[in-house]
């Protein structure tokens, strides 16, 4: 009987504005916040999903 993988995701809010992303690579969670923040000055929260 094999384990379940647990595949985590990574969630993207910014708190100002309607950005809200779903990603599966961290990389790309933190990249779309850093170019956020740096375009706008938002607020923007990033959280693993397991």
């Amino acid at each position: 009987m094999e384990t379940p993988v647990s595949e985590d995701r990574y969630h993207v809010v910014c708190r100002e504005c309607s950005l809200e992303r779903l990603f599966s690579v961290g990389d790309d969670a933190s990249r779309l916040e850093r170019d956020h923040v740096a375009e706008t000055g938002h607020r923007v929260a990033v959280g693993r999903i397991r």
